[in-house]
């Protein structure tokens, strides 16, 4: 098993994720709904709960998430499993259902993750009115991809970007990975002097989501397989594909 490191925000070091422990997810931004659509940006922090919550589920580690009580006092909340949407209903706190209270002398360990703020603990301001796109518009115009390498192109303690350009950006690199995809030997081994790229992508993630990092080892390896042409198989690229669930990339 790999080891994975997240920046805990209360003690602020990096610390070592063990199978068990919990992680506290500290979200304090709230999506910017205008005219009844949300803003692409301002989803940022609920794609990286769930792209966090996936890639432990992915490299084995059984962590619970854990949420503070909306009352406050020495509880938390978790989702119980089998949770479908994996969205919590505050309205059915109090009839047993969405989240399942956590006392905090149970948890023998957690990490605290931050998302929407930075090192220091300061929050990323709202976004210009004028820098707005909606989500809708933006899946739309651009396509899942492109909103998927828009957000997770940055580390998340840094500020996000300018939306029209990131998309824009990302839906650059989403066509190039649909391109080299159509030379690649489907459900092939990849050639074993390229499997270094996935190891870098593979530490990057480890080493507190450094999703950017990942992607930019992704995209040497795409590299790689442009100057080859031909004969080499798609299956590293899959691996670095999966855990950003840009699978569809992959189908025509």
């Amino acid at each position: 098993m790999r080891e994975i490191r997240l920046y805990d925000s209360l003690s602020g070091e990096l610390v070592a994720v063990s199978p068990g422990d919990a992680i506290r997810v500290e979200v304090r931004t709230s999506p910017v709904v205008t005219a009844g659509t949300v803003d692409v940006a301002s989803t940022r922090p609920f794609v990286l709960f769930s792209f966090l919550e996936r890639y432990l589920q992915r490299e084995g580690f059984p962590t619970k998430f854990l949420f503070n009580s909306p009352a406050g006092g020495d509880s938390f909340y978790e989702l119980p499993d089998g949770d479908e949407d994996g969205v919590a209903d505050p309205d059915g706190l109090d009839e047993g259902r969405g989240l399942l209270p956590v006392s905090r002398s149970d948890v023998e360990r957690w990490v605290n993750v931050c998302f929407g703020a930075d090192r220091e603990g300061r929050e990323w301001p709202p976004v210009d009115p004028r820098e707005r796109v909606p989500l809708a518009q933006a899946l739309k115009g651009f396509g899942h991809p492109a909103v998927a390498l828009y957000l997770l192109g940055t580390h998340y303690s840094q500020p996000l970007g300018n939306a029209h350009a990131g998309l824009a950006n990302g839906s650059r690199h989403a066509r190039r990975l649909r391109e080299v995809v159509a030379t690649l030997e489907p459900d092939t081994p990849s050639p074993a002097d390229m499997r270094r790229h996935v190891q870098e992508f593979q530490e990057a993630l480890a080493d507190d989501l450094d999703t950017p990092s990942a992607l930019v080892s992704m995209f040497e390896w795409v590299l790689e397989a442009e100057r080859r042409g031909t004969g080499v198989g798609d299956r590293d690229l899959r691996r670095m594909l999966e855990p950003f669930e840009l699978d569809d990339l992959l189908t025509f």
